[in-house]
This record gives C-alpha cells, structure tokens and sequence, in this order.
C-alpha cells in the first residue's frame, strides 16, 4: 500500500479545507442562483473525484507559493469551472 505524502496533521487540515471549499463553493452558488439545489449541490462537491481535484489543485497552489486563501480560491474558481463544464455536457447530451 503506498503511504501518504501528508503527516496525519497535514492529511487532517487538507481535508478541512477541501470541505470548507466544497460547502463554500455550494453556498455561493446556491445564494447566486437561488434555483439550484443546496443539497445537490454539496453533494455533487463532495463526491471523491470532486473532493481529489479540489485537494489536487489546493495542494498545487501552496505549492507554487499561493497562500491557503490563495490555494482556496484558485480551487474554488476550478470547481466551478469543472461542474459548469459538467452541466453543460449533460445538457447537450439531453437535447442530442
């Protein structure tokens, strides 16, 4: 089994951010766009594949000098960018 790059420390605070940006990221959105569901939302941010890209592009900002408000918004703005890009697909797949 291959080990962690992280301390448990380090493990445990990534973790904290990467929730903090998913449920952030969920609540301007919802508060933006009032239509889109919250619960959905949280959801679809907090599905692993969300989570380890939000961890991905965090830890990848810290580690060319962003500071952690830095690393969150940069993660935040691919977030975002990710499930309008995910929206968009499913959409045109409905109406192909």
């Amino acid at each position: 089994m291959p080990s962690s790059p992280f301390t448990p420390a380090q493990t445990e605070k990534l973790a904290d951010a990467v929730g903090r940006i998913a449920g952030s990221t969920a609540g301007l959105l919802h508060k933006e766009f009032p239509h889109l569901d919250l619960e959905q939302l949280l959801e679809a941010f907090t599905r692993p594949v969300a989570a380890e890209g939000i961890a991905r592009r965090y830890v990848a900002a810290l580690e060319s000098g962003a500071t952690p408000g830095e690393a969150a918004g940069k993660a935040t703005t691919a977030l975002i960018h990710a499930w309008k890009t995910a929206r968009l697909a499913a959409k045109a797949a409905r109406t192909a």
